[in-house]
This record gives C-alpha cells, structure tokens and sequence, in this order.
C-alpha cells in the first residue's frame, strides 16, 4: 500500500472552528463543511465521487488515518 502525504494544513485553513470537511478523493481540496458529520453527509449524498471526512478545528501534527 502505498502512503500519501497530505498537508493538513493548507488544506484546512480557513476551517479551524469545531467541525466536519469532506475531503475530495484526490486530497486537493474540501469539497463540503460543516458544524456536524451528519450535515457535511447530507450535503454530499448526491455527490459520487469517493470522500474522505475528517474533524476539523483538530492539531493534525501526530493524525494517522
């Protein structure tokens, strides 16, 4: 399996209030936010492209996924 490096955070400022983002498949980009993990996949459930979820508001220092 190959390990992707991600840069947590570029992608998520702007979002650093306790939260939800879902992430786009290719890790570039936060396709949908909210304030609970329940909105951010209601507003993605029309979506077919393959998300990620991820808390935000978070330290991603040490996060492993």
């Amino acid at each position: 399996m190959t390990q992707i490096k991600i840069d947590f955070k570029n992608l998520l400022r702007g979002y650093d209030k306790k939260g939800w983002v879902a992430i786009s498949s290719d890790h570039k980009k936060v396709v949908y936010h909210g304030k609970t993990l329940k909105s951010v996949m209601a507003k993605s459930k029309k979506n077919k492209d393959k998300l990620f979820y991820f808390p935000s508001g978070e330290k991603y220092s040490n996060f492993v996924g």
